[in-house]
């Protein structure tokens, strides 16, 4: 997801996207990401799927099943790995708004 920050930012209601109301909403978040995503995934659909065809060494046949495929994975799994995945992302979306890029990645320690 961090890779489709401009895509997703795109797809977010313009409300989302008024300064300082990611930080305002941020509590929120695990209860709008179901009601919001839904909406969302469908404009930042072709994104994901090339971004995983990227990544992903598949053959053709199964790249060509991906734009089909892929809606009805999401579909199935978004809404019992959300809670998981908002926290995750929360504060890295809210520095992509801030300064158009994401949060800086912790330095390891050791």
């Amino acid at each position: 997801m961090k890779t489709m920050w401009p895509e997703l930012v795109e797809a977010m209601p313009a409300k989302a996207k008024m300064p300082g109301a990611m930080e305002a909403m941020k509590p929120m978040f695990p209860t709008l990401s179901p009601k919001l995503l839904p909406q969302m995934m469908p404009r930042v659909m072709p994104t994901m799927v090339e971004r995983i065809k990227d990544i992903v060494p598949m053959p053709g046949y199964m790249a060509a099943q991906m734009p089909e495929l892929l809606p009805r994975v999401m579909d199935n799994l978004m809404p019992h790995m959300l809670s998981d995945v908002v926290p995750l992302i929360t504060d890295d979306l809210i520095a992509y708004l801030k300064n158009g890029q994401g949060a800086k990645e912790p330095t390891p320690v050791g």
